[in-house]
């Protein structure tokens, strides 16, 4: 199997076991990946102690396209989590993409839109809660039944957040 580091240019698609490491965090690679069929976990600090999963992709969906967007170094680590199979796309593939795929270049960007306005609504209701609780403790009040019960469901989303994708 060819690294997509060592793809010169032209997409090609690579096939992955269950459990195989499709990159890792800190890598550099310029490409983005499609899923053509099964699922793919990304993680942040993958193997470690703080290991906390960040979002599971399947089929159809798209990955790693922050990181050609923005030529920068892998965030996540992403992990096949079945038997998978992807088309990557290097940098010059991608732009080809804008006249050849509008309808996929559209669907990654809608992607993109629906996982920062998750990541804004969850930002500003986290802002919320830890500012009417620090409200509550400067003005000596005791903590409302409704903020105490915020302030745990915040705190359970973010133990969730840290146990592995699937394991319940």
């Amino acid at each position: 199997m060819t690294k997509p580091e060592q793809q010169k240019s032209g997409k090609q698609e690579l096939a992955f076991k269950k459990g195989d490491i499709i990159y890792r965090e800190g890598d550099y690679e310029m490409c983005l990946y499609d899923i053509l069929f099964g699922s793919v976990a990304l993680y942040q600090n993958y193997g470690t102690p703080d290991q906390i999963p960040i979002k599971e992709m399947n089929t159809g969906g798209y990955f790693g396209e922050m990181e050609l967007i923005e030529a920068r170094p892998r965030t996540t680590t992403a992990v096949a989590k079945e038997k998978t199979r992807v088309t990557v796309y290097g940098a010059e593939d991608f732009s080809a993409c804008f006249t050849e795929k509008p309808a996929m270049v559209m669907a990654i960007m809608q992607q993109m839109s629906a996982r920062i306005r998750e990541l804004t609504r969850d930002y500003n209701e986290a802002c919320r809660v830890v500012a009417e609780a620090l409200a509550a403790e400067k003005a000596g009040r005791e903590k409302s039944a409704s903020l105490q019960r915020e302030r745990q469901m915040l705190s359970d989303l973010y133990d969730a957040q840290a146990k592995p994708l699937g394991s319940e």
